[in-house]
């Protein structure tokens, strides 16, 4: 071995060892040593030094050469560059260490793209590759078979960029593969032609590999069946990216893959997570190619029922969509010994649940399919489940009826007759799980089915009245739900009979219940109430306005939430009855909203600058005292960078960072920008909220208009 590459061997050992002193001073030392091209034969001679060096080492140096070659490759002569590439090939036909191979892969795919970007024989100065890949191909051994797709996976953008004319040879080399008997060979194939697909999803070259869809939807549903989930994965993501493509050779498998889908969906032995991304892509086709899909009934009918089918077959709450990203209802609902009370992973309400699955789908299918198409098939199946003696055959059925409320408006305002009488029954079902779904759904029509639901209000409120007063948690939060959607659309004279009634009401829920969930639900609808009845509130605005400085006065970290539901209702109620009804409350109120931004709570921020916002409207000049405290403030705020950068997780290309071929402190690539959009939130409730100070408060402003217009031209820009 030269003396070159003894010494690069000795330095990249230490980068083996689990020393992170000793691999701080290795990268130290090379640095300045892979700065000279002479590093790159040095690097190939340990990557060949089998039986002298290490795997590991030879691992290291393949790394970090595929990391340095390209700060050298254009300074090589022909001769070397052959040389070098002769060496490389031969690496990857006799190396029989799997990781040493597989990181000589990723060298010869970076000499691969360097030649081909570089313009030289048209693109395909390096023939000898693409021969060995054809040879390797078509090996009685199946590892060689496997190392031809791993090159191809790694060449994904150079093939794409600069091979366009081999695509019909290529596409041979990926038929054979993905028939062929080794698995391991399919599932290479399947991971090299999805990376290429996905590339050319939106191309026209596409088509010379769309005939292989159904092979590799084959390839997949074996995998499926042996839980080879990793590849089940692989074609799911290239299934989304093609769902967009336009090529009718594409769009043919439309059936396949939806089939296909609807199989993972339906798997209870696969991960949530890949279940939920045949979800996605089922939900993806729906937008991409709405006619077509809606269009094949029994293609529609399998896909309904099988939706149907995991939300009746699912324990879970059916309304809980409303709620999932509520602590307090996942508390209370676990407490109330509800859906999820088993289940001691926090961390789990944050992943898909089979219902939300179905539920998310469903309603994407009602949004984007054309409505002569899927309406009929959805309510028909509602209906019934709705007649069924089973539970939850009835829950499902009153739930999918309020998850197709939004997509399906236009034609369920027309049903309503036909509709609203199997609401009503399940609103008052023995079972609470189908009470739930029927306030769920009363909820979802109130809000979108406007304004033809108003004339139902003397048989929907006397409901929501007693299921208020429900024994289960969630009935009692779903019917607050329903109040507030419906309550918002309420002129004052529609509120008016129904006034006194529902404050009460809502008021003694307030304060008979210590669930989170409700009481922040009955804060909702109390503030809804409110702002439909504007003036006509003006005799409870004490009442509510004493329940809410309790809340208001919250500091558990648990409470924060409420905490700031009763700010904005505070708000609303301002809003609803004026400035002079409300003056006794101002005071307090942006006490309140102040104090809740000392807190580390951005919710709580948001709160408190939507309060702003009404209050500087309200009280006009009589909001100017507080200028001076609060436009610095949020100034300071709109002025924050939202964005902020992380160091990226390392995969084997992210190795040993501090040796990438770049002398810039940030290292390149290793770090991504990471957008807080909960900051993004707060400086959009920061600028509503300066938005009203300057129209309301006249020239008591003006002092601040120099500082406000700098900070908004700058996040303008």
């Amino acid at each position: 071995m030269s003396e070159d590459a003894a010494k690069m061997a000795q330095l990249l050992s230490a980068l083996t060892h689990p020393n992170t002193e000793a691999i701080r001073e290795a990268e130290v030392a090379l640095k300045p040593l892979l700065k000279d091209a002479r590093s790159v034969p040095a690097l190939v001679e340990v990557l060949k030094a089998r039986g002298t060096q290490p795997d590991a080492v030879r691992h290291v140096a393949a790394v970090v050469l595929r990391k340095r070659i390209g700060g050298h490759y254009a300074k090589f002569d022909a001769p070397t560059k052959t040389a070098l590439k002769t060496e490389i090939l031969s690496v990857l036909a006799n190396e029989p260490e799997r990781t040493v191979r597989n990181g000589a892969v990723g060298v010869a795919a970076t000499i691969c793209r360097l030649e081909c970007s570089s313009g030289d024989a048209g693109g395909a100065a390096w023939p000898e590759l693409f021969q060995f890949i054809a040879a390797a191909a078509s090996d009685a051994n199946p590892d060689a078979r496997e190392l031809a797709f791993l090159l191809l996976s790694e060449m994904t953008e150079t093939i794409g960029l600069h091979l366009k004319p081999q695509f019909p040879s290529m596409a041979t080399l990926f038929a054979n593969a993905l028939t062929d008997t080794e698995v391991k060979v399919q599932n290479s194939s399947v991971k090299a032609l999805g990376q290429l697909l996905s590339y050319l999803a939106d191309e026209k070259e596409v088509e010379n590999f769309a005939a292989l869809v159904p092979a590799i939807i084959n390839v997949a549903a074996a995998c499926q069946k042996r839980s080879d989930e990793d590849t089940v994965s692989v074609t799911l993501d290239v299934l989304y990216d093609l769902a967009y493509s336009p090529s009718s050779a594409v769009a043919v498998h439309l059936p396949a893959t939806i089939q296909f889908c609807l199989g993972c969906v339906s798997d209870s032995n696969l991960e949530m997570g890949v279940r939920d991304s045949a979800a996605l892509v089922i939900a993806t086709l729906a937008e991409s190619k709405p006619k077509m899909f809606g269009k094949d009934d029994s293609l529609l009918s399998s896909v309904i029922e099988t939706l149907f089918n995991l939300i009746e077959n699912s324990t879970e709450s059916a309304a809980g969509a409303l709620f999932e990203s509520n602590p307090a209802w996942r508390e209370d609902l676990k407490e109330d010994g509800g859906a999820g009370d088993d289940d001691d992973d926090d961390d789990n309400f944050d992943s898909p649940t089979e219902t939300s699955m179905a539920q998310g789908t469903l309603d994407m299918l009602a949004c984007e399919l054309p409505k002569k198409y899927i309406f009929n098939p959805v309510v028909s199946r509602c209906v019934t489940r709705l007649t069924s003696p089973h539970a939850h055959h009835r829950k499902a059925g009153i739930a999918c009826l309020g998850v197709i409320a939004e997509g399906c408006a236009e034609p369920l305002r027309e049903h309503l007759p036909d509709v609203m009488p199997h609401v009503f029954a399940a609103a008052g079902d023995a079972d609470a799980q189908v009470r739930e779904c029927a306030c769920f759904a009363l909820g979802q029509i109130s809000e979108h089915c406007q304004p033809e639901i108003l004339s139902y209000s003397s048989q929907i409120l006397p409901i929501v009245f007693a299921l208020l007063d429900d024994t289960t948690v969630a009935v009692q939060a779903t019917s607050c739900y329903v109040l507030e959607m419906f309550c918002e659309r309420l002129e004052p004279e529609g509120v008016r009979p129904l006034l006194d009634p529902l404050v009460r009401k809502l008021a003694a829920m307030l304060e008979g219940t210590t669930k989170r969930s409700v009481q922040e639900m009955a804060v909702a609808a109390l503030a809804a109430t409110a702002v439909a009845a504007e003036e006509e509130f003006t005799p409870y605005v004490a009442g509510v306005a004493a329940l809410m400085t309790k809340l208001m006065a919250l500091t558990d970290e648990k409470m924060y939430t409420l905490r700031g539901r009763a700010l904005e209702c505070m708000g609303h109620m301002a809003i609803a009855v004026g400035r002079d009804a409300f003056r006794p409350y101002f005071s307090s109120t942006m006490q309140c909203a102040c104090e809740g931004l000392t807190f580390d709570s951005t919710d709580l921020h948001e709160f408190a600058y939507a309060v702003f916002a009404n209050l500087a409207k309200v009280m006009g000049e009589e909001f100017s005292p507080v200028l001076g405290e609060l436009v610095p403030h949020l100034v300071t705020v709109i002025g924050a960078d939202e964005g902020q950068l992380e160091q990226a997780e390392e995969d084997e290309k992210g190795q040993f960072g501090a040796l990438d071929d770049s002398d810039d402190e940030d290292e390149g690539g290793q770090y991504v920008l990471h957008v807080r959009t909960a900051l993004l939130e707060a400086k959009k409730g920061a600028i509503t909220a300066i938005g009203e100070m300057a129209a309301h408060t006249g020239a008591s402003f003006v002092p601040y208009l120099e500082e406000t217009m700098a900070v908004l031209k700058k996040a303008a820009n």
